[in-house]
Parts: structure tokens; C-alpha cells; sequence
């Protein structure tokens, strides 16, 4: 981790995001005084293709169960209705 002054971020924004998006965590000061940290975003995918969807949501099902117990708590739906 780099210390970097609020003074240096000021004038050299660009170059310290550019440290920041290359992977280091820098931590900016005030007075000498650490007050906050940058560091890099994780990343994660906006798209995921739909073996991986599948393969991720079906290993997190809720209890086999639930449906029945849901139903005999709340047992008037909407469901058959027409609309």
C-alpha cells in the first residue's frame, strides 16, 4: 500500500487511478493522517452463459419442502385466476 497526499491526488488524479486500475491499493491522507484507501474494483462478468446460470442457481435451491409448507401457511392463492 501507497500513501498518497490529498494534495498529489488533487494534481495527479489520472496517474494514481491508473496505479489503482493496475492493482495497487493506495491510501490518501490528510495531514499525514490516513483517511480513505482506493483500491480496485473486483470485477465480475455482466453476462454469464446459461450452463453457468443453471449450474449456479441449481446449487442454491431453496429446500425441496418450502413449496408445501408454503402452501399450507398461505393456502388461497391467485394463481388459478384469470388474469
Amino acid at each position: 500500500m501507497t500513501d498518497v497526499a490529498v494534495r498529489d491526488l488533487r494534481n495527479h488524479t489520472r496517474q494514481i487511478l491508473e496505479r489503482v486500475h493496475a492493482g495497487e491499493t493506495v491510501v490518501i491522507t490528510v495531514d499525514g493522517r490516513p483517511t480513505a484507501e482506493l483500491r480496485p474494483l473486483t470485477t465480475r462478468p455482466r453476462f454469464i452463459d446459461r450452463a453457468t446460470f443453471v449450474r449456479q442457481v441449481l446449487a442454491h435451491q431453496a429446500d425441496a419442502g418450502l413449496t408445501h409448507d408454503l402452501a399450507e401457511l398461505a393456502p388461497d392463492t391467485t394463481d388459478d385466476l384469470p388474469w
